[in-house]
């Protein structure tokens, strides 16, 4: 899976603000974000699997549980898809 579109993410005010571009995206508006949702949004720039972006953020946030890393990728995955910016 991947992003549909392309995103320009960028902090304004202290926030994560993921911005779609380009004819593809279809979506006026955008998206705030907090660190680990900003960190997701670039791990699925290219290609990838929910298991490895579970990894990924495993490996960055050690303090985090699984079940805490597992919700918050499950959470955004499902939103993104259900939005349809997944391919």
């Amino acid at each position: 899976m991947k992003l549909r579109c392309k995103f320009v993410i960028n902090c304004v005010a202290g926030e994560n603000i993921a911005v779609p571009v380009g004819k593809e995206a279809g979506f006026k508006g955008y998206i705030r974000l907090n660190e680990t949702g900003r960190d997701i949004f670039e791990l699925l720039r290219k290609e990838t699997t929910r298991e490895k972006v579970i990894s990924s953020l495993q490996k960055k946030y050690p303090d985090g549980t699984a079940e805490e890393i597992t919700e918050s990728v499950d959470d955004i995955i499902g939103k993104l898809a259900s939005a349809g910016f997944l391919i």
